[in-house]
């Protein structure tokens, strides 16, 4: 019998044609253990001998993926998308990769479109074409890896997306972010402000510490590991933002915003950011909209280019402050001008298009 058992657990091994195989039968049973056995032996005696390929499974290729990608900065995206998969491949009894087929993955893609955040606060926060498409990537990752590199697929799958949506931008007027402030308890209160005046993202803000912040210089440099594109980054803060640190002084010799607890704010409460968005008659608006803010006044004001948005938000690619271009055409107002010495009233052929238009 070529099992033995190792603690509880029960392992096998044997050797065929020269090759020695060897792994859990993920079971405390003797007589399961012994099953599990004989199943994989015989899978590797069709694999060697006739020549048969082993049917790899989701959950043994993914499991292989997320071990050799945990040093991604997204690997804590990379688990999330991972687990909605496992979740729908088991709800439509997906279990190898063969059975992951454009037509299975387009149905639960379809699906997914619309549905409402499951954790959402607000409720007409539904999941867009964009996030679903961010699922897309991960399962391609996978996939892809599964036939180029470990050579568990004949053939690669096709799975198409969604084209990307230019999202509209929410951002809240001057007005309507006092009374957010005033609606949110401490120390949300004075992190939202923070978020507002840096365009900091909450992971930054929370996650901010005391060694991070020169206040003589009226900076805060946050070092590559914690930043999204995995470079340091530093901001230039503002008064109202070093305001607002100053305030902070004393709370904790650790974190500049800590939690009751003296510890950090790892997420923002859902009860009590939809009392603050309900008690200040703000709908429709997430934490995250507070960058999108800070972005959008920024660029209002009419003395802030989108390159220098760029630069100060930290983005990688100018594809993704170009969403704030249409918030200001001051400097375009010059060039528009100048068909105004064409369609004077006075011209001719601005009064025939006014008269054929029965204007006049």
């Amino acid at each position: 019998m070529a099992i033995k058992q190792r603690g509880r657990v029960w392992w096998y091994e044997f050797t065929l044609n020269g090759k020695s195989y060897r792994g859990s039968c993920k079971t405390q049973d003797e007589h399961q253990a012994q099953e599990y056995h004989d199943k994989v032996k015989a899978a590797a005696w069709r694999h060697s001998v006739v020549g048969e390929k082993v049917r790899r499974t989701w959950d043994e290729t993914l499991k292989r993926w997320l071990g050799e990608h945990e040093n991604k900065k997204s690997y804590v995206d990379d688990t999330r998308y991972a687990a909605f998969w496992t979740e729908e491949f088991a709800r439509a009894g997906v279990v190898y990769l063969d059975q992951i087929t454009p037509d299975a993955v387009s149905k639960i893609r379809d699906a997914e479109v619309g549905r409402k955040h499951k954790r959402s606060v607000n409720v007409e926060r539904v999941i867009s074409k964009n996030t679903v498409n961010r699922k897309l990537a991960l399962l391609r990752s996978v996939i892809n890896a599964a036939h180029a590199e470990y050579l568990w697929l004949e053939t690669r799958p096709l799975f198409r997306g969604f084209t990307e949506n230019n999202e509209i931008v929410r951002f809240l007027e001057p007005h309507e972010f006092e009374r957010l402030h005033k609606a949110l308890p401490s120390p949300y209160n004075r992190m939202a402000l923070f978020a507002v005046s840096t365009g900091l993202r909450f992971g930054n803000v929370g996650g901010l510490r005391w060694e991070y912040v020169n206040l003589a210089r009226r900076t805060v440099t946050f070092p590559s590991t914690l930043m999204k594109n995995g470079k340091p980054f530093s901001v230039a803060l503002n008064s109202s933002a070093t305001d607002v640190v100053r305030a902070q002084l004393g709370a904790s010799d650790e974190w500049v915003f800590p939690s009751s607890t003296g510890g950090r704010i790892p997420s923002i409460p859902s009860k009590m950011w939809k009392k603050a968005l309900r008690d200040s008659g703000i709908e429709n608006f997430r934490w995250h909209d507070l960058r999108h803010t800070w972005a959008s006044w920024l660029r209002q004001s009419g003395k802030v280019g989108l390159d220098v948005i760029q630069e100060m938000g930290g983005w990688k690619s100018a594809v993704m402050v170009q969403r704030y271009a249409h918030m200001s055409v001051e400097h375009l107002a010059q060039s528009a001008s100048v068909l105004d010495g064409v369609l004077n009233p006075s011209h001719s052929a601005f009064a025939q298009i006014s008269h054929n238009r029965g204007v006049l």
